[in-house]
């Protein structure tokens, strides 16, 4: 289920890529004082090189939240023992905390469900903080691309708008898909108003071999 919410958020990336472009030369074509106008044509120059760095970029840190929680886990200490905690890190998740919350205020309902329908079937409290169904994991990696791909951290707010439309549309129709493939195999097909007060506990099921993958129960549904 995640590969295929990979996948769609991978579909939504490439749209976003070409939307981008599409924005900076609006923005660079239009009336400005010289100031703006050489700062629009710099950020214009700078994307058509950091583009394909920023979307394979993304896609690669976005995949790496598939592994396992354990190696998520070391992933990211690794990350953290090497990147400088400075202004521009601080930066970076000032623009993602802005983009995630107006993502989420759109995407609340979907998102909630698939929410408690993963904590169903992995019985969990809460998903991994590096779950890839996170909105704020797809977007702070996003942004933190944008800036390792070369792209001035000044110039995010001349796409911002456009970017998060995009995210909002995209990823809130991947959430709908997501939530349609597990109605469709029984799971949880009603949630009531129990199940999002409180988690769900998942009913006692027999528990594949080590190392298998899928839920029995569940036969032919990716494994979440």
């Amino acid at each position: 289920l995640r590969e295929r919410f990979l996948a769609e958020a991978g579909q939504a990336m490439t749209e976003i890529g070409g939307a981008v472009l599409e924005q900076i030369t609006t923005l660079m074509d239009a009336p400005s004082n010289a100031r703006e106008s050489q700062e629009r044509r710099d950020t214009w120059m700078a994307y058509k090189t950091s583009r394909p760095l920023w979307l394979e970029g993304t896609m690669k840190v976005w995949r790496e939240c598939l592994e396992p929680p354990s190696k998520k886990k070391a992933a990211s200490s690794e990350v953290m023992g090497l990147q400088l905690v400075g202004t521009e890190v601080v930066e970076n998740k000032i623009l993602a905390s802005r983009m995630v919350m107006a993502v989420v205020e759109k995407v609340t309902v979907q998102l909630d469900d698939l929410r408690i329908r993963i904590r169903f079937l992995e019985g969990t409290e809460e998903l991994d903080g590096r779950d890839i169904f996170r909105p704020e994991v797809l977007i702070l990696l996003m942004v933190e691309q944008w800036a390792l791909s070369g792209m001035a951290a000044d110039s995010w707010a001349m796409v911002n708008e456009v970017v998060q439309k995009l995210m909002i549309e995209r990823i809130k129709a991947a959430y709908a898909s997501a939530n349609d493939v597990l109605i469709k195999k029984g799971v949880m097909p009603t949630i009531e108003l129990k199940d999002r007060v409180k988690a769900p506990v998942r009913r006692a099921v027999s528990r594949p071999p080590a190392g298998a993958s899928g839920l029995q129960p569940l036969e032919g549904l990716p494994s979440v």
